[in-house]
Formats: structure tokens, sequence, C-alpha cells
């Protein structure tokens, strides 16, 4: 665990010297048992501009494998935002059908959840549209893009917007590195935030990359 704070202190703090890029900083702990996988994500985001970290958060999501094409998530993450003295519960539940279109994966996921002890605890839905692509014939590297929707249905009004472009790949059996750039729309007339991001996968199985690309599955 010390190893894990480690880097992702280390990572945020190289990251977040670049001008006007926050530094999202992920590493994900992966197992399966029979047709479930389990995810146990560690984050932390950083400003250079800001007192730092912005966000710290944590907890587990487990996916279920419905159908071929079909997945269904729940979890809960916990989430705390020391500058504002907040501390976050998130319950989740998702459904994900995914498409195969040629050497392109496609998921869409449909995300649901509630902020408990953000504001008033408003309720979340997330689409997130994503594009995955193995690169090389050996398919140790891969490609992804995503663009994500999220909408405030307590308020009943659009929230943000997330464009996602990455690259990725396949270090051992057991560890994959993600590093990916985000750009991301508030309402309200928030400035725009552009994101340098890392996600190291941890699994604890060996296996291939999955459509549900690490980079993408648990941002907060």
């Amino acid at each position: 665990m010390r190893a894990v704070t480690l880097l992702l202190l280390t990572s945020g703090a190289s990251l977040s010297s670049a001008q006007d890029f926050q530094s999202w900083n992920e590493v994900d702990l992966t197992a399966s048992y029979r047709r479930v996988a389990f995810l146990v994500p560690l984050l932390a985001r950083f400003d250079p501009d800001l007192p730092n970290p912005q966000l710290a958060a944590t907890g587990i999501t487990a996916d279920f494998s419905v159908y071929r094409h079909l997945v269904v998530t729940g979890g809960y993450l916990f989430a705390m935002v020391p500058q504002r003295s907040l501390d976050v519960h998130v319950p989740l539940v998702a459904l994900t059908p995914t498409f195969h279109l040629r050497r392109f994966a496609i998921a869409d996921r449909n995300r649901f959840e509630k902020l408990i002890g953000f504001g008033d605890s408003p309720v979340r839905y997330r689409n997130r549209l994503l594009f995955d692509v193995p690169l090389g014939t050996r398919e140790r590297w891969h490609a992804f893009a995503s663009n994500e929707l999220i909408f405030n249905l307590s308020a009943g009004n659009w929230n943000q917007n997330r464009l996602q472009l990455g690259t990725g790949r396949q270090l051992t059996s057991h560890l994959s590195l993600d590093l990916y750039y985000l750009r991301r729309n508030l309402a309200g007339g928030v400035p725009i935030q552009n994101v340098l991001g890392t996600t190291l996968t941890i699994s604890l199985r060996p296996r291939k990359l999955r459509i549900s690309t690490p980079g993408c599955r648990t941002q907060s």
C-alpha cells in the first residue's frame, strides 16, 4: 500500500507541473471469480495552481456478465475533497452493452450514482461511449477514445462533458498502464479543464486488456 501511495504522489507531482493541466492518477486492483470481475480503485487528483490533493477516492465495484454483450455493474466509492472538508459516499449501478466492429470494441456505459454528502446529495446519470482498438500484431498496445455526458437528475439539468483520448500498454501479465488526455467542460460558466491522467492496473490474475479501459471506469 505504501508503494501504491508513493506512485500516486510521484505521478501527480510530475504531471501537475504542466501549466494549466490537472493531473488525475489511478491505481486499479482487479480480480475475478467465475463471471464476476472486481475492481478496487485508488484515485488522486492534483492541480498545479491550487492546494492539493483536490480529490482522493477508493471503493469497490463488481461487473456481472449477464449476457455475452451486456455487463451490469454495482459498487460503492468513497471520495474525500480535503480542500472543502467533504466526505462523499457514492453508491452506483451501471448497465453497459458492448459491441465489436472489425477491430474496434465499443461500449456504451449507462451509470446512475448518488453523491451522498456533496451539496444536496444529487443523483447523476452518466452516459459514456467508448471506442477501444488493439495496436500491433501482438496487441500489447491499444488506443481508446471516449465521450461522457453527465446529467444532474435531481436538478434536471446537464452537469458536464468529458472527452478523453489515450493509449496503453500491457507491461506484464499482471500489469498494464494507460496514459490519457481529458478535456472537461462543466456547466455554469466554469472554465474548461485540461487533464493529463495515468491508470496503472494490477491484475491479481493474468489477463488481456478488456473493453472496460481502466482509465474510463471509475472517474468521479
